[in-house]
C-alpha cells in the first residue's frame, strides 16, 4: 500500500488546499493519504478559525482518509521543531511511502539540496550567519542573508540562496531535514508549487491564500470568500463567531500576572526574551501595543505571538525537552468510514494511538501531560470562539 503523508493546518481549508490534496494523491499514486494537522492554534501564534474536529471533517469529506492531531506544543513551534513534531508522528504511521507539500518554488531538487546544506553547516556559512544575528536580524533572514552570502563565495550554491525568505520553502526544507534526522530516507518528497504567496491577501484569481480567507472573515466579509473555499466549508465558516474573548486578552493577562523569574523557564524565552517580554507587558493596556513594544528587528511577530501561547500554556523548555525524547503518539482525529484498515494499521504500528479522549488510560503515562494540554488548547479554542461543541471521539465520515 502507497499512503501519501500531508503536513497541514487548513485554517481554513481553501480551494488550494483540496487542489494539493487532489495532485497529491494523483501524483504519487496514492492508496491512500493521512494528514498531520495543528490542532487548535496554529505555527503563526493564532487561534484556528474552525476547531480541530471540524477541520479533520472537512479534510475527511474533500478527499483525506484519516487526519491525525500535531500535538498541540510542536503545532506552535517555530518550523525546524514544527517538522520535528510532524515527521516523529509520520515515523510512526504504517506504508507511508510519500510526504506532499506546497512550496513556493515547486522543485524537489532544490528543496533537498537545501536542506541538506543547512544539516551539514559549512564553517564559513555558520560564520556568516553568526555575523547576521548579532547585527540584530532574526534568525530567519539572517539564515537567508548568510546563505546569499556564502553562495557569492560558492557560486555551486546560487540556486538555493534565494529559496529561504519563502515561508513554504522553509518549512518544506526542515521537513527533509527532519526525515533524514529520523532515518527516514525511503520517504519520497512530493511538492506542488503554490499559486500564490502565503502573505498575499487579495480574493483574486482561483486559488487565494488561507492568510487573504482568514482576513475577509475576521473582516466580517464572508460573503467575498464563497468562491474561494468548498461549499462545505462555507457553509461551517458562515456559523464562526469572533467575538468570544480575545487570544490575546487572555496571554497579556497571563504575561502580566506571571513573575519574570518564571517567565525565563518558558520554551525558547532566550537572550533575555522573558524581560523584554514582561516590561512591554506591564505597560501595555492591550495585546496589540504589547506585541509592538515587544517585537523588533530580531524578534518576528510570529516568534513573540508563539512565546505569549508558550506562557498561557505554562510550556517551559524541559517540557519541550522531555516530549522530544517520548515515543510519538497518535490522536486520530477523523477517519474514512470505508477504510478501518488504516485505523487497524496505525493502532497496530503505534502503541500510543488514541481513538478518543478515555483512550489516554491506555497509553503511555509519560505522554498523558501533552495529550491533556492538546485537549486544554482545544478548551481555549472552544471559549474564544464562544463554541459548545467539545467532542472527544474520532468522527467517521
Amino acid at each position: 500500500m502507497n499512503v501519501t503523508a500531508i503536513i497541514c493546518e487548513y485554517n481554513p481549508f481553501t480551494n488550494g488546499h483540496l487542489k494539493h490534496l487532489q495532485l497529491a494523491k494523483e501524483q504519487t499514486n496514492a492508496d491512500a493519504v493521512i494528514c498531520i494537522m495543528s490542532g487548535s492554534f496554529t505555527q503563526r501564534g493564532d487561534a484556528a478559525i474552525l476547531s480541530k474536529y471540524q477541520r479533520a471533517e472537512l479534510a475527511v469529506r474533500l478527499g483525506a482518509d484519516m487526519v491525525v492531531e500535531l500535538p498541540h506544543i510542536f503545532a506552535i513551534s517555530p518550523a525546524d521543531n514544527f517538522a520535528f513534531g510532524a515527521i516523529k508522528i509520520l515515523a510512526s504511521l504504517p506504508n507511508v511511502t510519500h510526504l506532499s507539500f506546497g512550496s513556493e518554488c515547486g522543485n524537489v531538487n532544490l528543496l533537498t539540496k537545501a536542506a541538506y546544506f543547512l544539516y551539514n553547516e559549512p564553517q564559513r556559512y555558520k560564520e556568516l550567519l553568526k555575523t547576521y544575528q548579532s547585527s540584530g536580524n532574526s534568525f530567519p533572514k539572517a539564515r537567508s542573508l548568510a546563505l546569499q552570502d556564502f553562495a557569492k563565495e560558492n557560486p555551486t550554491y546560487s540556486d538555493i540562496s534565494e529559496i529561504l525568505d519563502k515561508p513554504n520553502n522553509v518549512l518544506g526544507i526542515a521537513y527533509i531535514q527532519a526525515l533524514k534526522k529520523f532515518g527516514l530516507d525511503n520517504i519520497a518528497i512530493h511538492t506542488i508549487k503554490r499559486e500564490t504567496e502565503y502573505s498575499d491577501l487579495s480574493l483574486d484569481g482561483d486559488f487565494p491564500s488561507a492568510s487573504a480567507v482568514r482576513m475577509a472573515i475576521v473582516q466580517g466579509k464572508i460573503a467575498d470568500i464563497k468562491n474561494s473555499v468548498p461549499p462545505f466549508c462555507y457553509n461551517l465558516l458562515e456559523s464562526v463567531n469572533l467575538n468570544g474573548t480575545s487570544l490575546g486578552d487572555l496571554c497579556l493577562f497571563k504575561l502580566k500576572d506571571i513573575s519574570g523569574y518564571d517567565l525565563e523557564n518558558y520554551y525558547d524565552f532566550t537572550g533575555g526574551l522573558h524581560n523584554r517580554l514582561k516590561l512591554a507587558a506591564s505597560e501595555a493596556i492591550t495585546f496589540e501595543e504589547f506585541l509592538e513594544k515587544a517585537k523588533t528587528k530580531n524578534y518576528t511577530m510570529a516568534r513573540i505571538k508563539r512565546l505569549s501561547l508558550y506562557a498561557l500554556f505554562d510550556i517551559t523548555k524541559d517540557m519541550y525537552n522531555e516530549i522530544c525524547t517520548l515515543p510519538a503518539y497518535v490522536h486520530i482525529l477523523a477517519l474514512n468510514k470505508e477504510r478501518k484498515d488504516i485505523l487497524k494499521a496505525t493502532h497496530q504500528s503505534c502503541p500510543n494511538t488514541l481513538n478518543r479522549y478515555s483512550d489516554i488510560d491506555k497509553v503511555d503515562k509519560r505522554l498523558r501531560p501533552y495529550i491533556k494540554m492538546d485537549f486544554k488548547a482545544q478548551g481555549t479554542l472552544n471559549i474564544i470562539n464562544r463554541s459548545q461543541s467539545y467532542e472527544k471521539s474520532m468522527i467517521l465520515i
